[in-house]
């Protein structure tokens, strides 16, 4: 009996992905060359914020600092409290740089009450001042999620600003009606957050994100990165810094920026 030589089926899921992320890059590119052939004459301001979180350890941060503080570019470092407590030398070295509160645990605040709220702030807000010697006026919400119930704790604290809400998805933040408490958002380009975990985790396109953020001019940018992602990107970190250095930006921590009352990112 002859047997049927079936041939293995080809996967092609790998080839649509990889397509798919072509035409993505050639829009990118394209659209970053409309903007560029446009440029605008205002000052470039870019902060540069980091989320520290226990997993981040020791090195990768030090990797950070290495850069920051080698090319003397403002940052701010958003700590959650339970890393500090666990490398409160890692804070002290941070401390030549702005400090904000990152919540202690790194739990979401919106699973949390009010009462569960108000606790974890006042508890990272304590730690990190104790460490550093330096005033924490700035917060920034685990992952990116926040609520009003959030906003109103952190203006009964007198927290100056918050930095959790992404540029252009204002449709799933809160309103800041009747709140004085101001608001940093992180940018956004075509919808994608310029933050690391979406473009270096999430899709893993290292090169347009660092392309974008050279080119991005958008008068004032907010960059959010973590430690841990980063220190495997660090020579591309470094890189950015130098061309955005070349180009005679203006880096500026956070708190820089709510004294000197700029809007928009």
């Amino acid at each position: 009996m002859n047997r049927q030589q079936h041939k293995p089926r080809r996967n092609r899921g790998p080839d649509v992905l990889n397509i798919a992320f072509g035409i993505f890059f050639l829009i990118l590119i394209s659209l970053l060359a409309l903007k560029m052939a446009v440029r605008e004459p205002s000052t470039r301001y870019v902060l540069l914020s980091f989320d520290v979180e226990p997993v981040d350890g020791t090195q990768n941060v030090m990797n950070v600092l290495d850069v920051v503080y080698r090319h003397n570019v403002s940052s701010t470092f958003f700590i959650t409290g339970s890393y500090a407590e666990a490398h409160p030398e890692m804070v002290k070295l941070m401390a030549g740089r702005e400090i904000a509160c990152h919540g202690y645990s790194h739990t979401a605040f919106t699973k949390m009450t009010e009462e569960e709220a108000r606790s974890e702030m006042v508890r990272c807000r304590e730690v990190l001042e104790k460490l550093s010697g330096r005033e924490v006026v700035g917060f920034r919400a685990p992952y990116n999620k926040i609520d009003w119930k959030t906003l109103k704790v952190l203006e009964d604290l007198g927290f100056t600003y918050d930095a959790s809400m992404i540029k252009g998805w204002s449709v799933l933040y809160p309103k800041l009606d009747g709140l004085r408490i101001g608001e940093i958002p992180v940018s956004s380009f075509l919808g994608i957050p310029m933050e690391d975990y979406a473009w270096l985790y999430f899709i893993d396109m290292s090169t347009p994100y660092f392309y974008v953020m050279q080119n991005k001019q958008s008068h004032i940018e907010s960059y959010l990165f973590h430690p841990h992602h980063i220190a495997q990107h660090k020579e591309e970190f470094e890189a950015l810094i130098k061309h955005l250095k070349d180009e005679n930006v203006i880096f500026i921590s956070h708190q820089e920026l709510t004294e000197t009352q700029h809007e928009g990112v």
